[in-house]
């Protein structure tokens, strides 16, 4: 919401950079604080600037794709996949956590700092020069609630995938411990390759038709894992569930950017954002409901529900936006 505030008092530009450097300093904070209140400090300091992150970059992005005239907002959700992967690689370097995230902390504010001046300007006329008007300005509420509720139902499933899916394969299907991980490791690599092509299908098909195949490639690999015997024929379903879903999300995005106005688009992405972080406890909470009810074998059945929807939902995609995508 802060950032929603900002962006449009200032600019998604603005919004971007500085929640950068939060972020930064936030990481650096919870690598060195001394006591466990200043460390509930610094996380706080951490999530508040995600927060402003997840909104303000895709702001940014729905810029640069009105500016380009085509899909780009799954492309770019392809680098937040290849960031995660380089992440985990780097935290894999076994680095004391201090100096690990204080390296990580300079470089990203760097590189915030140093990107500023390269990115989106936003369009004339979007910007207000009062506090109150900026925090009130009015927004249309249908595309937030619709868009948001695809964004609560994807996340809902994909942080559930993130949180389960290693004790789904071990404890329900016995896999031997260098199995574990790949189930989760095969749902990223979907991700990635979905992402990176999504763009092009938009192009050719249009984004409604990507949604409501990504939605039931998603329903598709989630029934997988649920009717898989042993756990080597559960990680393919993984793989297929990724490939599907990870376009939903850039393009609810993208979709809510064009069915705003253009002055009202920052603030719609900052409060539809918030359905990322309600999906993200919906589908954790859920799914580790059913698990700790001695359900386990059945959890996946969750996102398989939550992802269903989708299909239904899929022709809002084909409003205003599909006239900028060919």
């Amino acid at each position: 919401m802060l950032a929603g505030v900002l962006a449009t008092r200032r600019s998604s530009g603005t919004a971007l950079t500085t929640s950068l450097v939060g972020i930064g300093a936030g990481a650096a904070l919870v690598g060195w604080a001394p006591s466990y209140p200043l460390l509930i400090a610094a996380f706080t300091v951490y999530g508040v600037a995600l927060g402003g992150v997840d909104a303000s970059m895709n702001m940014q992005g729905v810029r640069v794709e009105a500016l380009r005239g085509r899909s780009v907002m799954t492309g770019f959700h392809a680098c937040w996949s290849v960031g995660g992967i380089v992440g985990a690689g780097y935290a894999a370097l076994g680095l004391p956590l201090g100096v690990g995230l204080s390296v990580v902390a300079v470089v990203v504010v760097a590189l915030a700092v140093a990107s500023a001046r390269h990115l989106a300007a936003d369009a004339p006329g979007t910007q207000v020069d009062d506090l109150a008007a900026a925090a009130t300005i009015p927004v249309p509420w249908r595309p937030v609630l619709l868009f948001g509720l695809v964004i609560c139902l994807f996340y809902s499933a994909d942080t559930g995938t993130g949180s389960w899916s290693a004790v789904y394969l071990q404890q329900a299907l016995g896999a031997a411990s260098w199995l574990v991980p790949l189930g989760y490791a095969a749902y990223q690599v979907g991700a990635l390759v979905s992402r990176l092509l999504g763009d092009q299908l938009v192009r050719r098909v249009g984004a409604a038709r990507v949604v409501a195949g990504g939605a039931f490639l998603g329903v598709v690999g989630f029934a997988v894992v649920l009717a898989a015997p042993v756990a080597v024929l559960a990680v393919p379903g993984f793989l297929v569930a990724g490939l599907g879903i990870a376009v939903i999300a850039p393009l609810a995005f993208a979709a809510v950017g064009a069915a705003v106005p253009p002055e009202a688009a920052d603030a719609a992405i900052a409060r539809m954002n918030i359905a990322n972080y309600m999906g993200a406890i919906l589908g954790g909470a859920v799914i580790g409901a059913v698990a700790q009810g001695g359900w386990l074998r059945v959890a996946f059945l969750v996102p398989l529900v939550l992802v269903a929807p989708i299909l239904l939902l899929s022709r809002a995609f084909d409003g205003p936006r599909a006239t900028r995508v060919g």
